[in-house]
């Protein structure tokens, strides 16, 4: 009987490559697919791998006071104005006033799109400090 997951265990002391099973390149759902995003969590060392549509995309990293209706409304906006398809998110408070939201999107032409993304990040109330990084095809670590 076929599952639902896969699994395997991989030796990465002695071989830092993964290799990705047959069926992931087989899968008619990601027929479309252009490249993956691929997500490396520093404390935690896990490491997420995310099919893309799209032929680009970038990370958005917020400082702000807090993570609410507002921040997300504009964040949602920008994500439909642009057509940036998100692939992930995360976020926590770590002062009272003081919280990190991190997001991943896809988004063809996203240099093209930058100078907006820029500008309506700056417009957020309550930020202390952002980020925005395009991801490259091809550009490692």
């Amino acid at each position: 009987m076929p599952g639902l997951t896969k699994g395997m265990i991989a030796d990465v002391q002695n071989k830092k490559e993964i290799r990705l099973p047959d069926d992931f390149f087989k899968n008619a759902d990601l027929k479309g697919m252009k490249a993956a995003m691929v997500i490396y969590f520093e404390r935690s060392g896990e490491i997420r791998l995310i099919p893309m549509m799209k032929d680009g995309g970038a990370r958005v990293r917020l400082e702000v006071e807090k993570v609410n209706p507002a921040l997300m409304q504009t964040m949602t906006h920008l994500f439909k104005e642009h057509d940036l398809k998100v692939l992930f998110t995360t976020g926590f408070c770590f002062e009272q006033n003081r919280c990190i939201y991190e997001v991943y999107f896809a988004a063809d032409a996203i240099k093209e799109k930058e100078a907006d993304i820029r500008k309506t990040i700056g417009s957020i109330p309550g930020l202390y400090e952002s980020e925005f990084e395009i991801l490259e095809l091809g550009v490692d670590w």
